[in-house]
């Protein structure tokens, strides 16, 4: 009978201690939920990876972040791609070293997306980009295998690769946002290139 009384609030102690177990299992389990909202976690491979390799470079938007956006285009033109290329004073490119970036969809802006491989702009993208300290050159250009057979309004216009102009950046002196818009003849049609301004090309 002892033995049995004894039996039984083993029984009990250890049915007890598996539910205290329980409890402070989930416990801990709402509590790391809730904090991991409030502060989330690096994801590997995204910006924050490439901040702790390089350290001198910011995390978030700070003054050294510069938005590029391209507003919607006309027609087909919109689908074609104008790709980054950055470089430092002495003109070497620094383009995937200098700096990471991240693009939205200016109809989703709240949606900030990590790109894949190329740094590019299509009509109606922003590109935020986040820089290294220092002096750069931007441009932005389209090879002729990424211009979707884009036809030339000028009759017998061979393609050739559309380039932009340079915009010279100082991280030191910031500038916020500047646009880059197609270019256009004197007759108003698209001729290929680019051009990048501190204003919308597409308004006087």
């Amino acid at each position: 009978m002892r033995k049995a009384k004894h039996h039984v609030m083993l029984n009990l102690f250890q049915h007890l201690s598996n539910r205290s177990r329980n409890k402070f299992g989930m416990t801990v389990f709402v509590l790391f939920f809730i904090f991991s909202s409030i502060f989330p976690q690096p994801v590997p491979g995204s910006y924050y990876d490439f901040v702790d390799a390089t350290k001198d470079m910011p995390a978030g938007h700070d003054k050294t972040s510069l938005i590029i956006y391209r507003p919607d285009n006309v027609g087909v033109l919109n689908d074609i791609r104008c790709f980054l290329r950055l470089q430092d004073e002495e003109g070497n490119d620094v383009t995937y070293i200098a700096c990471t970036a991240t693009y939205e969809w200016m109809s989703t802006p709240d949606i900030i997306r990590n790109y894949k491989r190329t740094y590019f702009l299509s009509g109606g993208m922003a590109m935020h980009l986040k820089l290294k300290k220092g002096r750069y050159k931007i441009s932005l250009y389209t090879p002729i295998d990424q211009q979707n057979n884009f036809t030339y309004a000028e009759a017998g216009t061979k393609p050739f690769q559309w380039e932009s102009n340079i915009f010279e950046y100082d991280t030191e002196n910031p500038t916020k946002v500047i646009f880059v818009t197609p270019t256009r003849n004197d007759n108003g049609f698209y001729n290929g290139g680019w051009i990048i301004d501190y204003k919308d090309g597409r308004k006087p």
